[in-house]
C-alpha cells in the first residue's frame, strides 16, 4: 500500500526518491542565490569612465574622436573623454604623459575647433615641456583656424621671450592671414623688441613701417623704431 501511495515504481525505494528530491531542491535553491552573481559577471560593462591605469599609451593611435576636453583653472587639472577602442574618460594633470600626450595630439590633429581651443587652455600651464611648446607654436603657426591662432598665440606669451617666440612672432606678422592676429603678434613683438632694446629686430621693424599693408602694422613698426632710436632707411 505505501508504494501504490506514493506512486513510485516498486524498484525505487522511498528513501532513494527522497535523497534526490533534497538534492534538486538544494541545486535549484544555490542557482537562484547565485543567479544575480553570475549575472553581474556576465553582463559586459557598460561604456563609461575607466581609471586612468587601465589606459595605455599605446591606445592613442586608435583614437576615433574626443568629444570633451575640460580644464580646471582652479586645480590644473584636465578631464578628457574620447572614444578609442571604447569610451574613455581620462583624468588628471599635465604632469601625467598620458594626459600631455592626448592634449598634444588634439591640438596638433584633431579637426574639431572647438576641442583644439579647450585644448589651447588646458596646454596654458605646460609650456616647459618641450612636447607642449611644440605643440603651442605649430598652432600659431599652421592652425587653419584664426580663432584658434589668435589663442595659441596669448598662450605663447605665456612661454616667456626666447629665440622660438620670436621667431614664430615674426612669422605671424609676416605671413598670416588674419589682422587680428597679426596686430595681435606686432604688439608682443615691439613690446619685447623695445624694453629689450632688440637691435636684430630694427630691419624687419624698418621692412614693416614702409611696406605692410595694415596701417595699424606700420604704425606700431615705426613707433618702435623711435623707441629704438632708430628710423626708416
Amino acid at each position: 500500500m505505501g508504494r501504490a501511495w506514493t506512486g513510485l515504481p516498486a524498484w525505487i525505494h522511498p528513501s532513494r526518491a527522497m535523497s534526490a528530491l533534497t538534492l534538486i531542491v538544494f541545486g535549484f535553491g544555490l542557482g537562484w542565490m547565485l543567479r544575480p552573481r553570475l549575472h553581474r559577471v556576465a553582463t559586459p560593462a557598460q561604456p563609461g569612465a575607466v581609471s586612468a591605469p587601465q589606459y595605455t599609451g599605446a591606445d592613442l593611435g586608435r583614437i576615433s574622436s574626443i568629444s570633451r576636453v575640460d580644464p580646471n583653472p582652479q586645480t590644473g587639472q584636465v578631464r578628457i573623454t574620447l572614444n578609442a577602442e571604447r569610451r574613455v574618460t581620462l583624468e588628471g594633470s599635465l604632469d601625467d604623459p598620458r594626459i600631455r600626450q592626448v592634449l598634444v595630439y588634439a591640438v596638433k590633429q584633431y579637426d574639431n575647433t572647438g576641442i583644439r581651443l579647450d585644448t589651447l587652455s588646458a596646454l596654458k600651464n605646460g609650456s616647459r615641456d618641450p612636447a607642449v611648446r611644440e605643440a603651442l607654436l605649430y598652432a600659431l603657426l599652421h592652425d587653419p583656424n584664426a580663432g584658434v591662432r589668435l589663442e595659441a598665440l596669448k598662450t605663447v606669451r605665456q612661454m616667456g621671450w626666447n629665440p622660438e617666440v620670436r621667431g614664430a612672432l615674426l612669422q605671424a606678422v609676416r605671413r598670416d592671414t588674419n589682422p587680428g592676429v597679426r596686430v595681435t603678434a606686432i604688439d608682443d613683438l615691439v613690446n619685447h623688441a623695445v624694453r629689450d632694446h632688440d637691435q636684430g629686430l630694427v630691419p624687419v621693424l624698418q621692412n614693416l613701417s614702409s611696406t605692410d599693408s595694415n596701417n595699424y602694422v606700420r604704425v606700431k613698426a615705426l613707433a618702435a623704431l623711435q623707441e629704438l632710436d632708430q628710423g626708416p632707411q
